[in-house]
């Protein structure tokens, strides 16, 4: 059920005392009137926090139902998880045309620059994911790659989101002291200004940039997986640092459709980055298991565009500022489209829950 339908119902309650009192007497019934199925209505009545949040409320509509519609003064039916729901049926994919392939990727360094540091077998299971992805990503046959990573030491002018519109794309991992791995990509100006001017055209803020140097939330994905050395690549560049919102990914993302289905190119997306990854000093190596498996669990059920509804809080709390890579990546592809899990693993040397996703594409769209 939709978080507005939610939302409305609880505030119209909220508003009649006597209308409160006959619906915790009879849920199923009186929710029936203010358009609740009978599974939302209990939900409601039994002042479940972890399911409302986990719908999108925000936290001060769900200690409404919490705290003044159950009289639970201390909270305890809340146990901060959150629920994948299953019961609402999925909305019909509807994926641009001309989108024929999308996918996550974690952009973890040291795979790349000291897998040592990690269990190999663990490793292994890693780049196998990598391996599918790429061959997913190849089998699409791209005419162009659009890339979402996170600002990591690059600086621009604005806390908006960057799409590269240069012709040429240069990639380092000196950083890392590997610079063997570094890249020279072609870029796709005429793509990536007509992404600008659909972003623009929605109301929403883009900075565009000829220059985007790019780091290892680029180069290890694509040195993983692109298909071959002369596909354009679009990089897209989150700064969480300086700004996260995961309604605002979702929205870039989906301002794109248009774009991509008037290019008259076969256009694939790859997300980077997380999931749960710390850099705080004292929570680096720290992995969230359970909310990984979360956002992984509402992938698979097609539900990953409504990760965008949860507070930012949320997401930073468990370790997820990356998150809003995947976002735009789920915004363009639109709801109701599957994600297949082709690996994960918490490796705590290398700092985070790595993760590789394809999402599941109902058909050829170009």
């Amino acid at each position: 059920m939709d978080s507005t339908t939610l939302e409305n119902a609880i505030l119209t309650l909220a508003r009649d005392r006597d209308l409160l009192a006959r619906f915790r007497a009879e849920p199923a019934s009186e929710g029936a009137a203010l358009g609740l199925d009978p599974e939302w209505a209990r939900v409601i009545a039994a002042g479940d926090r972890d399911r409302l949040r986990s719908a999108g409320l925000n936290d001060g509509v769900t200690i409404l139902v919490s705290r003044w519609f159950s009289d639970d003064i201390g909270d305890s039916t809340s146990q901060g998880r959150f629920h994948v729901d299953t019961s609402s049926p999925l909305p019909a994919p509807d994926v641009p045309a001309n989108l024929v392939f999308a996918g996550g990727a974690s952009h973890v360094p040291d795979l790349l620059a000291r897998p040592e540091i990690d269990p190999p077998e663990a490793v292994a299971r890693l780049l196998a994911g990598y391996d599918r992805l790429k061959a997913a990503l190849a089998a699409a046959r791209p005419d162009v790659l659009l890339v979402t990573a996170d600002c990591h030491f690059q600086s621009f002018r604005t806390g908006a989101f960057v799409v590269g519109t240069g012709d040429r794309h240069r990639g380092s991992m000196e950083f890392f002291n590997r610079p063997d791995l570094d890249l020279d990509l072609a870029g796709a100006p005429v793509v990536a200004a007509a992404l600008v001017d659909a972003v623009r055209g929605a109301g929403l803020e883009v900075e565009e940039s000829s220059d985007v140097q790019l780091d290892h939330g680029q180069v290890v994905p694509l040195r993983l997986m692109l298909p071959r050395p002369d596909l354009p690549v679009v990089p897209i560049t989150t700064q969480p640092a300086r700004s996260f919102s995961p309604f605002g990914a979702r929205a870039f993302g989906a301002a794109l459709r248009n774009a991509v289905a008037e290019s008259g190119l076969r256009v694939a997306m790859l997300a980077t980055g997380g999931l749960s990854h710390w850099l705080d000093p004292g929570k680096f190596g720290h992995v969230d298991v359970e909310f990984d498996t979360y956002l992984l669990e509402m992938l698979q059920a097609g539900r990953g565009t409504d990760i965008a509804a949860l507070e930012p809080y949320a997401l930073l709390d468990h370790g997820q500022y990356e998150f809003p890579n995947w976002l735009i990546m789920l915004g363009l592809v639109g709801p109701g489209v599957r994600g297949e899990v082709f690996a994960y693993e918490p490796m705590q040397a290398s700092g985070g829950g790595w993760a590789v996703v394809e999402m599941r594409l109902p058909e050829e769209t170009a």
